[in-house]
C-alpha cells in the first residue's frame, strides 16, 4: 500500500510540473513579434512634481530579429529603449520617467514603439503600444 502511494504522489508531481513547464513557454510566431508582460502599469499615487520610472520588459516571441525605430509617448515622458537587434528568444526593456509637474489631473498615458520590421500581413512597419496610469494628487 505504501508503495502504490508512494507512486501516485510521483505521478502527481510529474504532472504538475509539466503543467507548470508549460505555462511557462510563450507561443513563437512566425517573422517578428513583440511580446511584453505587462503591456500597462499603474503607478498608483504621485504627487504633483514628483518623477516615477518604470520599464516595460518584453520577449522577442518571433522567429527574426526585432529592431525598435523610435519610441514616443507625451512631453511628460522620457523615453529609452534598446538600440540593437534583439534577437529571437531575447528580452529587452523600454523605460520610462513620467514628470509630473506639468500634469493637472489623473491620466492614462500612452507610449508607442514604433519597428523597423514589416508586418508581414500588411506590408508596413509593426507598431506596438503600451501604457501606464497615475492619481495626481495636488
Amino acid at each position: 500500500m505504501k508503495a502504490f502511494r508512494f507512486i501516485l504522489c510521483i505521478l502527481f508531481l510529474a504532472g504538475c510540473m509539466t503543467q507548470a513547464i508549460a505555462q511557462d513557454k510563450q507561443v513563437v510566431t512566425e517573422g517578428a513579434a513583440m511580446t511584453f508582460d505587462r503591456p500597462h502599469v499603474d503607478i498608483g499615487q504621485v504627487v504633483k512634481g514628483d518623477k516615477k520610472e518604470m520599464e516595460f520588459h518584453f520577449t522577442n516571441t518571433g522567429t527574426e530579429d526585432l529592431k525598435i525605430e523610435i519610441v514616443s509617448g507625451c512631453e511628460c515622458t522620457t523615453l529609452d529603449w534598446p538600440r540593437k537587434a534583439i534577437k529571437p528568444g531575447e528580452r529587452g526593456f523600454v523605460s520610462a520617467i513620467f514628470d509630473s509637474t506639468q500634469k493637472d489631473k489623473s491620466e492614462t498615458v500612452e507610449i508607442d514603439i514604433n519597428l523597423e520590421n514589416l508586418d508581414p500581413k500588411s506590408g508596413y512597419p509593426m507598431f506596438k503600444r503600451v501604457s501606464y496610469t497615475f492619481e495626481l494628487i495636488q
